[in-house]
């Protein structure tokens, strides 16, 4: 048996509802309009409490919203359908907080539908404003900022605030802008037991080998089996994908040592390319030597007189390690 249950449906954006927003019921039937079905959104539904009337969830999404509702503020002209005991019935908002019962205003497909679903996301690092957040085509389409940094999800961690989005956002643009998926977020992805096990081992080794922080860590060391287990608030979808970027990065490094060379072939090739530098290099013009026989008996055994010729071909006489004088003739 289906569960008691209510939704909203509100008046689709657009120009084309400004006759029919925010209007009394009696003065939108004396306008020639009509509550349709085709012109509203089902933005919520919830189960039904057995406290719940039209009047407590006027005043509950009028006032005090709850974190997962994306609409507007209750208002005139929205919708509230009431499924109970096997009945269905819609109402309109009218002015005075009145609800008028409406005929027909369900179709057959609304009983398979549910509300669009909510991705929630905490800003772990810094109250949620401009840069701080990925802006997408699904949202977010609330932002919620605390007064300082508190305790959510039971104390599980703590956040400056949350965003609302009607599709989930990658792991990528999570990581970017530091937030953290709801642990109640509609899961994505599930893993195997198996898969669990395998990647969990994977990444708690690469936390443990980097010096992870506990608070940024996935995963915590279970020393009663001797393995890694994913932390309870941790979703599948947040453990594949570190999962990913550990393999990601492992096969960067096996990559690298594999086009590394052996340090016998690094040195061949080293001698080989020092050899042609030398083979290239310009020859140096050789010194000529020869000694004065006048003077040759005055300088000594191991005195020498030095000559060399310049690019003229002029003759010089070596004094000293880097000077020479021209030789002078006759």
């Amino acid at each position: 048996m289906k569960e008691n249950t209510f939704s909203i449906y509100q008046l689709k954006d657009g120009d084309a509802m400004r006759d029919y927003r925010y209007e009394p019921y009696a003065r939108l039937i004396g306008a020639g309009l009509a509550v349709d079905r085709e012109n509203y959104n089902l933005v919520y539904t919830a189960p039904l409490a057995e406290s719940d009337t039209l009047g407590t969830l006027f005043r509950r999404f009028n006032l005090d919203h709850p974190d997962d509702f994306m609409g507007h503020s209750l208002s005139i002209s929205d919708v509230i359908t009431i499924h109970k005991n096997g009945r269905d019935t819609a109402y309109y908002v009218d002015s005075g907080t009145g609800f008028m019962e409406l005929e027909g205003f369900l179709r057959p497909d609304d009983f398979q539908k549910s509300a669009p679903e909510v991705y929630k996301y905490y800003s772990t690092q810094r109250p949620v404003g401009i840069g701080t957040f990925p802006k997408t085509e699904n949202g977010p389409a609330k932002i919620v900022n605390f007064d300082q940094r508190e305790e959510v999800e039971n104390g599980r961690f703590r956040a400056w605030g949350y965003l609302l989005y009607s599709a989930p956002l990658s792991q990528k643009q999570m990581d970017d802008y530091e937030l953290r998926a709801a642990p109640g977020n509609p899961e994505l992805l599930r893993l195997t037991p198996e898969q669990l096990e395998q990647q969990a081992q994977v990444v708690g080794k690469w936390e443990q080998s980097k010096r992870i922080p506990d608070v940024k860590r996935l995963t915590w060391w279970y020393p009663d089996f001797g393995v890694f287990v994913k932390k309870e608030f941790i979703t599948d979808a947040e453990l594949s994908g570190r999962y990913e970027k550990v393999m990601e990065s492992k096969a960067r490094a096996a990559q690298k040592m594999a086009e590394k060379k052996p340090i016998a072939e690094q040195l061949k090739e080293g001698a080989e390319q020092a050899a042609k530098d030398n083979a290239t290099r310009p020859t140096l013009p050789k010194n000529t030597e020869r000694t004065d026989s006048k003077t040759s008996g005055q300088l000594g055994p191991k005195s020498k007189r030095r000559f060399f010729h310049n690019e003229k071909g002029q003759l010089f006489e070596q004094c000293g390690a880097l000077h020479g004088t021209e030789l002078q003739h006759d």
